[in-house]
């Protein structure tokens, strides 16, 4: 729709879940996402038509923190698999269509490390046969590679401690690479061997590196909270070398834990509390606009989608020249900070406690 009704879009259906802060991947017309309650954590299958609970499967014991309780990581999909990270490091990979499972492991006990503060938040990622995962193990075991389809490790690598921060699949001098903030540094590593091949320091408050990296023709984007920032780099290899020159840095796009998006060459996010728009290629902040405190966004058919965390919906122009609002709706309550997926005009939002399904088709 290219504007909402009064009320926001109409609701197809809403169902009960527990804690978590783990957003939703939609394949076809099933819904996998990850909460949590007193007894444990779950993944679970939902039918997106109507929000029947395909299936639903414990995945490790409750966890609990004062920022909230329940998994962060969402679940990724692939070839028929769902592989789902718990905050306390219980990995599952199941059968997508019954639940199944297919093998599973604790990545703290297998790489003999320790929780973050926040509990484990970054999703898993498919690189050809591997799944990466960050482990926060011990002495070059921060970062794992295994077998996807046994969950045997192939490599281990990084000494750093872990960030929050789902690792990017970058291609660069027709190489694919993996570009990943941990908890001290943005750092690029080599997928077949885990090989470090650059690095530059970045520190943040509480260690709290959360925000994917955002990359595009070279240029690697990052941004952390509090009083850290961004950061702008263009990547190249030389002579064989991988090399990386900062294009800017300032302190005006500070991303708390969602990421900006990169639609026609300008960002749009949060700095902390206040929704931007900032220009990719030199830094320079374009609008500001209040009034959602933190949040998320995705972008649609030339318009933004900003999902505030008092659950506030927004819907506006993709514009860098000024902030521009069409329609907006509470649509949940309680804390929102878990980003919308939108899947054939369906779209996703979740609170702490609730799902809900909306239809944005005319």
């Amino acid at each position: 729709m290219t504007e909402w009704p009064e009320g926001g879009p109409p609701e197809v259906w809403r169902i009960k879940l527990g804690n978590g802060y783990s957003s939703l991947a939609v394949v076809g017309d099933r819904a996998y996402t990850a909460f949590g309650d007193e007894e444990g954590e779950y993944v679970v299958c939902i039918r997106a038509t109507d929000g029947k609970i395909v299936w639903q499967v414990r995945s490790g014991g409750p966890y609990e923190n004062s920022y909230g309780d329940g998994p962060r990581a969402t679940p990724t999909v692939h070839e028929g698999r769902v592989y789902s990270i718990g905050a306390k490091g219980d990995l599952l990979c199941l059968d997508a269509g019954s639940g199944d499972k297919i093998w599973g492991l604790n990545v703290l006990a297998e790489f003999e490390g320790e929780n973050l503060d926040y509990g484990l938040s970054a999703s898993p990622v498919i690189v050809d046969e591997k799944l990466i995962v960050v482990v926060n193990g011990g002495e070059g075991e921060s970062l794992a590679a295994l077998d996807k389809n046994s969950g045997k490790t192939i490599w281990t690598s990084l000494d750093d401690k872990a960030g929050y921060s789902t690792p990017l699949i970058i291609e660069v001098d027709n190489k694919k690479r993996l570009a990943l903030l941990t908890g001290v540094a943005v750092v690029v590593v080599a997928p077949d061997d885990g090989r470090e091949l650059w690095r530059h320091p970045w520190e943040t408050t509480l260690d709290a590196n959360a925000a994917m990296p955002i990359f595009r023709n070279n240029r690697l984007f990052i941004s952390s909270g509090y009083d850290t920032g961004c950061a702008l780099f263009e990547l190249f290899a030389n002579d064989g070398r991988f090399e990386a020159k900062m294009l800017w840095e300032n302190k005006k796009m500070k991303n708390l834990f969602s990421s900006s998006i990169l639609v026609d060459g300008f960002l749009y996010g949060f700095h902390n509390t206040i929704f931007t728009c900032m220009d990719f290629e030199t830094g320079e902040v374009k609008w500001s606009q209040r009034g959602f405190s933190k949040g998320s966004l995705l972008s649609a058919d030339g318009k933004l989608i900003i999902y505030g965390e008092r659950a506030t919906l927004a819907l506006a122009e993709i514009s860098s020249e000024a902030y521009t609002e069409i329609s907006s709706a509470k649509i949940l309550d309680g804390r929102t900070w878990i980003v919308p997926t939108l899947s054939r005009g369906r779209l996703f939002v979740r609170s702490k406690e609730e799902l809900v399904c909306l239809n944005l088709t005319p």
